[in-house]
């Protein structure tokens, strides 16, 4: 599995979904086969790790696991290096999970003569440069060379991810979402305190994600509100722009930016917070929502098609309208009002979770590799 970002260690400080999911089919499938992760290597990490049942492969120049943004030369050093260490790696299967693990998944396995998965979080081909800027047109033009050149089999995300990429290749796309390990929040309730007043977002921090629209509803509700709280977790490009925003509308201390938590940590987080709130409009699926349902804290979110098709139409929370700052801010105090609405949806919210174990997610997983390997 190639993933272009990966935790050390055994605190499991994940930058996002798409390293959090490669971890947990990591971990679930090593129970049953030998599984190598190959991976950007962090600064004071070492290049072999072997975490849990499988091993990890570092490559690349050292990088900061608290940057806001890799560059491209980052990137070009970990893609040159990680295709020279490729060559230690005895693999019957290659699976990369975005477009730069996706162009070594290729050339592995074409040198290798193996099967090649990619796995799919989103399609972004026409909206790089919307979504990332600069650097989107580099992104752009490797996406759709990977496209182009084509792999074995192809995993989405969610079925949005699978009708994007219906429109650029004919084989059959399998659908398996993220997931949540249901013990991790089973103990972190078990420990937790009392619900604070207080509104948690994890994200990244990228012009698409809206956080900027989060601040500024937080600050009308805080008219009201006085005790309420927001905290952000997550680092990314527009970090110092929304510490600024928080700062010129005087929101002073009650705005929290939280990084590079733990996995206890930021479970913790989630659990004693009242609120979880995602303004985004563009996802692949969200598995922050997912996460925080699991916890037992409500959310509220844009009302974008993966939302609503990972939560089945709200179950576990509320959407509004994508964009829309008032509205946005209405739904939140909507839930911090209507204690029956609250009481409702964490119900929700649990039982959605259930769905989404990473136990079978990675079993599903595996049946698609194992298919693969028969036909090899």
């Amino acid at each position: 599995m190639i993933s272009e970002f990966f935790p050390t260690g055994k605190d499991l400080r994940f930058t996002g979904g798409v390293e959090a999911r490669a971890f947990y089919i990591a971990k679930y499938l090593s129970q049953n086969h030998q599984i190598t992760v190959l991976t950007t290597r962090l600064k004071g990490s070492k290049e072999k790790e072997q975490m849990f049942n499988f091993r990890v492969i570092r490559a690349g120049r050292p990088q900061d696991y608290k940057a806001a943004a890799i560059g491209i030369v980052a990137r070009l050093s970990f893609i040159k290096n990680a295709i020279a260490k490729s060559r230690e790696i005895d693999a019957d299967i290659v699976e990369g999970t975005n477009f730069i693990t996706h162009f070594i998944a290729l050339w592995i396995a074409t040198k290798k003569n193996i099967p090649r998965v990619a796995w799919y979080p989103d399609v972004w081909i026409g909206s790089w440069i919307k979504n990332t800027g600069i650097v989107g047109p580099f992104g752009g033009a490797l996406e759709r060379l990977n496209l182009k050149i084509g792999f074995s089999a192809y995993i989405a995300i969610s079925r949005q991810t699978k009708r994007k990429l219906a429109g650029y290749i004919k084989k059959k796309i399998h659908i398996i979402p993220c997931g949540v390990d249901l013990s991790e929040f089973k103990v972190a309730k078990s420990n937790a305190q009392k619900k604070q007043n207080t509104i948690i977002c994890i994200s990244r921090l990228a012009k698409y994600k809206n956080i900027s629209d989060l601040i500024f509803a937080y600050a009308l509700l805080r008219k009201k509100e006085k005790y309420l709280s927001l905290v952000i977790i997550g680092r990314g490009p527009q970090e110092k722009e929304l510490k600024d925003l928080a700062k010129n509308l005087k929101l002073g201390r009650q705005v929290k930016f939280l990084s590079n938590l733990s996995r206890g940590q930021l479970i913790r987080q989630l659990v004693t917070s009242t609120i979880f709130c995602q303004p985004s409009r563009v996802e692949g699926f969200g598995i922050s929502v997912v996460e925080a349902a699991a916890a037992g804290t409500p959310y509220v979110v844009s009302d974008i098609p993966v939302f609503r098709e990972i939560t089945k139409n709200g179950q576990g929370g509320i959407f509004f309208r994508q964009e829309d700052i008032l509205d946005l801010a209405s739904k939140i105090k909507k839930l911090l009002t209507d204690l029956s609405l609250y009481r409702k949806k964490v119900k929700e919210g649990v039982s959605l979770a259930k769905i989404y174990q990473w136990q079978s997610l990675a079993k599903k997983t595996e049946m698609v590799y194992l298919s693969l390997k028969q036909h090899s």
